[in-house]
């Protein structure tokens, strides 16, 4: 019996989702690899279509094995978001222990419905482990669209096994599988799922490139850090700009390189870029640090350490300085020895973020005045009260009254 148009359209939609997934990557969009999946199962269902039965067994699992490795395409598309991969050795067990249950299921049993079984029961297992392997990570709300997708289809896929082994067996022959409720079941199911998954990835690309525009709109390009807008959004993401009472004591470390102007005049700007990038990636926070490095302008720079006291601020502060102190400057400025002042100071509690940034600043210069190349720390006067329950600056100013200072040792 020769496919309807109708049934015709099955395959070409599914073609029509993966030739616009590829075109997709030609405006920026990482969409080839879905395509090249959904290009797969396109072709196996395109295979079913078509009438040779003087080709059986070899037909079926040839468009089986299409199906499948759309699967494995759409899968291995899903765990590259996290640098990880299926060994391929296990895809390749996967796809001959596949092929040989609908070389099984075709000549021994005449089975359509076995067949089927089996190619489902393999694709479900595929994107179960990729899921639950992904849903570990999930991280962005890309992730999150995508895992959503990807778990809708393997519950479709496990229902459909299920009712395959709980439903009766039609007796219908091979040829006639194809125009059954259980063929048409097949089929649409596969559209279905081609559908969700090309509308989830182009949810998720157009989410990862919002996030793209953002993180380069928010960050320094010369040296990684977050930029002044990027500081501001960050702190704007807060619940609140104050600390409540309950809340982890922060420190803020104001940097700034002394006498860098100096250093463009005599060295050039290219060279004077190269210094703030060193230096700013002094800033860069380790491995699990949860910390908020930002390049407020020009050579000024900011730290803010959660959990961190005055004195492991101050201490960071210290060890920063040194670090750019000890840097060599070889081939440009081999005898050159740079600097840097600090001003170190805690958020207190209630205290919005901009006051204590105020304050650290301060500091900063009082460190310029009292030669550079040092680092100043201080807090606000513990009689100040903040007013959370007004608007705009707390009352009374911190600053009407001289913070504590500490001057940490000059290294000349």
């Amino acid at each position: 019996m020769s496919a309807t148009l109708l049934e015709w359209s099955v395959p070409a939609a599914i073609l029509l989702c993966a030739i616009g997934l590829c075109a997709a990557r030609f405006v920026g969009f990482t969409t080839l690899q879905w395509g090249s999946a959904l290009g797969c199962l396109g072709t196996g269902y395109a295979i079913m279509l078509v009438q040779a039965s003087e080709f059986s067994p070899y037909k079926q699992a040839l468009e089986d094995a299409f199906i499948l490795c759309g699967v494995m395409l759409a899968c291995r598309a899903l765990q590259s978001r996290r640098g990880r991969q299926t060994s391929l050795y296990i895809e390749i067990a996967v796809l001959l222990a596949s092929t040989a249950m609908v070389i099984v299921s075709v000549v021994l049993f005449a089975s359509a419905k076995l067949e089927s079984f089996f190619v489902q029961a393999f694709c479900a297992l595929l994107i179960w482990r990729a899921t639950l392997s992904f849903a570990r990570q999930v991280a962005t709300t890309s992730d999150k669209v995508l895992t959503a997708a990807f778990l809708f289809i393997a519950l479709v896929l496990t229902g459909q096994c299920v009712l395959y082994i709980a439903a009766p067996t039609p007796s219908l022959a091979l040829g006639e599988w194809r125009v059954s409720v259980w063929g048409t079941l097949i089929q649409y199911t596969g559209l279905l799922g081609s559908i969700v998954l090309t509308f989830a990835v182009f949810i998720a690309t157009s989410y990862d490139a919002i996030e793209r525009y953002r993180h380069q709109a928010h960050t320094d390009a010369l040296t990684g850090l977050l930029n002044r807008q990027g500081l501001d959004s960050r702190l704007a993401s807060l619940s609140s700009l104050h600390f409540p009472e309950t809340a982890m004591p922060t420190g803020v470390i104001m940097a700034d390189i002394d006498h860098f102007k100096r250093i463009n005049d005599l060295f050039g700007h290219a060279f004077g870029d190269m210094v703030l990038a060193r230096f700013g990636a002094l800033f860069q926070p380790g491995v699990g640090m949860q910390i908020c490095a930002a390049r407020m302008g020009g050579e000024e720079f900011l730290l803010l350490l959660p959990g961190a006291n005055l004195e492991s601020a101050t201490a960071i502060a210290d060890e920063i300085r040194a670090n750019f102190v000890a840097q060599s400057w070889a081939p440009h400025a081999p005898n050159s020895r740079f600097t840097a002042s600090m001003g170190v100071t805690l958020v207190q509690a209630g205290e919005p973020f901009a006051n204590a940034i105020k304050r650290a600043d301060d500091l900063l210069y009082t460190a310029k005045r009292l030669g550079r190349n040092c680092t100043v720390s201080g807090e606000a006067p513990s009689d100040t009260v903040y007013d959370l329950s007004k608007s705009g600056d707390p009352h009374p100013h911190p600053f009407d009254k001289a913070s504590p200072i500490v001057c940490a040792q000059q290294q000349r």
